[in-house]
């Protein structure tokens, strides 16, 4: 019987890792938003849910009141204290660590009461 020892790993290590790519080949599940919005103490308060993405790990939220500068979030809840009576366009995008978006947002308008 033939001893193959410690030089053989490198290519069993290859051989593996090339057999596990050639497995995946399906990109995970494509990330999902939801958001909402309420009147809570005088302040608009934004909520997102997300599935199969994750604010902190996957990247961050963009959020933008009545297309104006944006808000740049970790979590999943803004808060704008004080704001004013009115009607208010928020849209939140999500975007990678590179500030770039990827591709989901969704648009909601509020009526923010006096």
């Amino acid at each position: 019987m033939r001893r193959w020892g410690l030089a053989a790993l490198p290519a069993a290590a290859l051989a593996a890792a090339v057999a596990l790519a050639g497995c995946g080949g399906k990109q995970s599940a494509e990330p999902k938003l939801a958001v909402t919005a309420s009147q809570e103490d005088g302040a608009l308060v934004v909520r997102i849910s997300t599935e199969n993405w994750q604010p902190g790990k996957d990247g961050h939220v963009h959020i933008y009141l009545n297309d104006g500068p944006e808000a740049m979030i970790y979590g999943y809840t803004y808060r704008v204290p004080g704001i004013e009576p009115g009607r208010y366009k928020i849209h939140v995008e999500l975007a990678n660590p590179r500030h770039e978006h990827i591709g989901v947002s969704e648009t909601i308008y509020f009526d923010v009461q006096p």
